[in-house]
């Protein structure tokens, strides 16, 4: 009798917690179907949007930079075969939550995003995650071992509620990927370079007109010109309009059917962590695009943002730094990459994660 071969482990993987990981994911989860990349370094999980509207392509790319010192245990042994597959990230995520321990949906974007879009990873019912607070009792945990033995295998997810609690196994289909379309951002022709407090950015989306179809972002650099004084302004506004002008502005504009919004961020150390700008930039995006950053930049803690000088957009979002993460590392990083409103060229993005670690 012949002995049956010994399936080779690709990958295995163990979470203490499985919300950490579940976060990341949920951030970018605006499409339901994800390519998942393993390396030595972690996961990178890409979603990719393009439509054609007349003659205009829509891209929004995101990636989800998932190290290694997020788990509790990372063994990887590369094959010959590049460990790329297509994963149903709302599947996936499902199951992390199959025992209500994997947090919910996250706050939705206001207004606007609660349409017929469903996130990867939500019920029928919307839930919104708060941040009021302590809760009451102790928190129970997911814990996860995650095995894949390679191209063509299912991935085993092996779930455990808390202590001796219940355990079950699922296992994700994975498919051969599509190719995605591939640009680099391009930093000898960055034009503006910023780096500010997530809090900032998440509340300036927050009070953009639910109505604005789009989103003008907009930058002056140090010892701007001086604008002329408004004649209805008041002193003081005139004098912050003076000093935005010296130090450097960005602003995000959005104009709805009641009016407009603009909401100024001066290069001051209390809002901004970096500031490069070296000369005047405005660009308008689609507001749904740019409001698919309001639910990754929840958990998160600084948000950078690089524009070329066609308006090719990098956003990169940045969460809490774990205990264990060496200096020089991050606990996960989530990209967003958009084109201008006005751009047909339908370019998409390969992601460079050191811009927002060079600004720490």
């Amino acid at each position: 009798m012949s002995l049956r071969p010994v399936p080779h482990q690709v990958l295995e993987v163990e979470l203490a917690d499985v919300r950490p990981f579940a976060r990341l994911l949920r951030g970018i989860g605006f499409k339901h179907n994800a390519v998942m990349s393993v390396s030595e370094a972690g996961f990178e999980v890409t979603l990719e949007e393009v439509r054609t509207l007349c003659v205009t392509r829509l891209m929004s790319l995101a990636v989800a930079w998932i190290p290694v010192n997020l788990f509790k245990t990372f063994i990887f042994h590369p094959s010959p075969v590049p460990a790329i597959v297509e994963i149903s990230l709302d599947t996936m995520l499902q199951c992390l939550n199959i025992f209500g321990n994997a947090g919910s949906g996250g706050a939705a974007a206001p207004s606007r995003q609660r349409s017929s879009r469903r996130w990867a990873g939500d019920g029928e019912q919307e839930e919104e995650e708060q941040d009021n607070g302590p809760r009451k009792g102790k928190e129970k945990r997911t814990q996860m071992r995650m095995t894949w033995e390679g191209i063509g295998s299912e991935l085993m997810i092996h779930l455990q509620d808390e202590g001796k609690g219940p355990v079950t196994t699922c296992a994700l289909k994975t498919l051969e990927p599509e190719e995605l379309m591939n640009q680099e951002f391009d930093d000898d022709q960055r034009v503006l370079y910023i780096i500010m407090k997530s809090g900032w950015f998440r509340q300036a989306l927050a009070d953009l007109p639910p109505s604005c179809k789009k989103v003008t972002f907009t930058a002056t650099p140090r010892d701007s010109d001086v604008p002329p004084p408004v004649m209805d302004a008041t002193g003081s506004s005139n004098d912050r309009r003076t000093q935005r002008a010296r130090k450097g502005n960005f602003s995000i504009l959005a104009e709805g059917d009641l009016g407009k919004t603009e909401l100024d961020y001066p290069n001051d150390r209390e809002v901004m962590d970096r500031f490069e700008c070296p000369e005047r930039i405005s660009f308008s995006y689609h507001a749904a695009h740019i409001m698919l950053l309001y639910r990754a930049l929840q958990h998160s803690i600084k948000i950078c943002i690089q524009i070329e000088t066609e308006g090719f957009l990098c956003v990169q979002i940045m969460m809490p730094v774990g205990e264990d993460v060496p200096v020089g590392g991050h606990s996960g990083i989530l990209e967003f990459k958009k084109v201008t409103e006005n751009d047909s060229r339908g370019i998409a993005s390969n992601v460079q994660m050191h811009a927002l670690e060079e600004g720490m």
